[in-house]
C-alpha cells in the first residue's frame, strides 16, 4: 500500500476553514488565530507541518478546496 505525506504551510494559511470542514481527521481550526492545525503534524520547519498519512483519499480533498493552496500532498512509497 503507498504511503503519503501532508505538506501544510500554516504561514500562509488564510483562516478560511474549508480544510477542516472536508478532512477534520487530518486539520482542525486553531481557536486562537482561526487558521487550521495538522493534526498530528511535525513542525519540520518554521511554520511548515508534515505529517505521514496511509490514504490521501481526504487530504487530497482539503488540498482541492483550500483557497491558499499551501496543502500538498506526496506519494512516498
Amino acid at each position: 500500500m503507498a504511503k503519503y505525506k501532508i505538506i501544510y504551510d500554516r504561514n500562509n494559511c488564510v483562516a478560511a476553514g474549508p480544510c477542516a470542514a472536508v478532512d477534520p481527521e487530518h486539520f482542525s481550526i486553531n481557536p486562537d488565530d482561526g487558521k487550521a492545525d495538522l493534526v498530528g503534524g511535525k513542525e519540520t520547519s518554521p511554520g511548515i507541518f508534515e505529517l505521514d498519512i496511509e490514504s490521501d483519499e481526504a487530504a487530497q480533498q482539503a488540498v482541492e478546496v483550500c483557497p491558499a493552496a499551501v496543502i500538498q500532498i506526496k506519494k512516498i512509497e
